[in-house]
């Protein structure tokens, strides 16, 4: 599978942090390697933004990137069981994040 390409701003903000967040679960559970871009609004691909290959995951609320977009992108290259096991595990780290984020 494609390695994961996160386009954030330095330093990164909420969802830049989020964003390496997701691809670190999925290092961790795919062994799918990331990289991040540091690089402002003028890129190609401007931040923040994350990649699954060469293919953008689009946020579908128009604003964040969540477990289920992600899910979404890779349910055409894994089996179903994986893919519903990766998305509670995007889940999960979305919730921690938040959690982190809000300061609670």
């Amino acid at each position: 599978m494609s390695g994961i390409t996160i386009m954030s701003k330095q330093p990164p903000g909420g969802r830049c942090s989020l964003y390496m967040r997701y691809a670190e679960t999925l290092r961790q559970k795919l062994d799918i390697e990331f990289e991040v871009y540091f690089c402002d609004d003028g890129a190609e691909v401007p931040p923040p933004a994350m990649l699954i290959g060469d293919i953008l995951v689009a946020p579908s609320d128009g604003v964040i990137v969540s477990s289920e977009d992600i899910a979404e992108k890779l349910r055409d290259r894994l089996p179903e069981h994986e893919v519903t096991e990766l998305g509670r595990l995007l889940e999960t780290t979305q919730e921690q994040w938040m959690e982190e984020w809000s300061g609670e």
